[in-house]
């Protein structure tokens, strides 16, 4: 009897174990995805006085991305996954009417390179099995999308640049424009920052299966908190040494870097003596993105044992 009831407990639990282990067959995915981007940092944004994050979103100013991925399943809902991705942002005080903001007329662009680690846990897990329709005859509906959070860490190369009064895009960084390196000014900042990208996802499956390989299409929205807030080349205030107040940013650097500075004028001949804002400090710059993904994940295929 107990020989029985063993054997028919084994028969019961070996779909159960099987399925567990069902994940460990196809580990490694492949991923290729566009899309779009935007930038919340001092430039441009709503018509209003400059808010934090989300709340400064302007559409004019959404941008492209590009993002190859290498995922790798660590268990039944956990995942890593490495990325590198190219981001495109931009600003510009001429899309807000906030009058202020508009009429610093500041601007720029810049090229992102990223490169980034995150986990990521499945919320809702993608039910396998045979599709069919059969007339007369009722098939099971499967939920064939997956819903998935992620959080990660990673590093960027970004380079502001503007336009110049030729209508040339010119690198801003080595330009100082707040009088980085003079006296009172703030320190050199540099290209490079780490950041922090959170969100969530959703994918469904196109087809496959574990030994030939499966194919999936995804949506996912994330956002990038980064550790600098010179991503457009704006921060803090405008430079004054408190004399010359912003000439001395021509004597060092050049009358381009002057331009720069304000191509406004507003303040540069202004006489001002004493710092006025041009950015908010407080608050580092962030993006946003919005991805379509292509992903494939390798099929393993079983050894065929040699007959004898």
């Amino acid at each position: 009897m107990q020989r029985i009831f063993i054997i028919l407990i084994t028969i019961l639990l070996t779909p159960v174990l099987t399925n567990a282990q069902k994940w460990k067959r196809n580990r490694v995915e492949y991923s290729f995805g566009l899309g779009a981007t935007n930038f919340l940092g001092d430039l441009g944004g709503r018509d209003q006085v400059g808010t934090n994050g989300i709340q400064d979103f302007e559409l004019r100013a959404t941008r492209m991305g590009a993002v190859l991925g290498y995922r790798y399943q660590l268990g039944e809902s956990w995942f890593a996954r490495g990325n590198f991705n190219y981001v495109m942002v931009s600003g510009d005080d001429a899309l807000t009417e906030e009058p202020a903001r508009n009429a610093r007329q500041l601007s720029f662009r810049s090229h992102i390179l990223e490169l980034s680690g995150q986990l990521e846990y499945m919320l809702v897990k993608q039910k396998s099995g045979h599709l069919y329709r059969l007339r007369g005859v009722r098939g099971k509906s499967w939920f064939r999308f997956e819903v998935y959070v992620f959080g990660g860490l990673g590093g960027i190369w970004f380079n502001p640049q503007s336009r110049n009064q030729a209508g040339d895009w010119v690198s801003l960084k080595n330009l100082n424009t707040e009088g980085q390196g003079l006296p009172g000014g703030p320190k050199d900042y540099s290209g490079f920052t780490v950041v922090v990208p959170y969100g969530i996802g959703i994918r469904r499956n196109l087809g496959g299966n574990t030994r030939q390989g499966m194919w999936t299409i995804g949506l996912e929205l994330s956002m990038r908190k980064t550790f600098s807030d010179y991503i457009d080349d704006v921060s803090d205030v405008y430079y004054s040494d408190g004399d010359k107040s912003p000439l001395a940013i021509a004597e060092a650097y050049g009358e381009e870097a002057l331009y720069f500075h304000d191509p406004s004028g507003l303040y540069n001949e202004g006489g001002y003596t004493e710092p006025q804002q041009r950015g908010d400090k407080s608050d580092n710059d962030a993006y946003m993105m919005g991805i379509i993904s292509l992903n494939y994940k390798i099929g393993r295929r079983r050894r065929n044992l040699p007959k004898f």
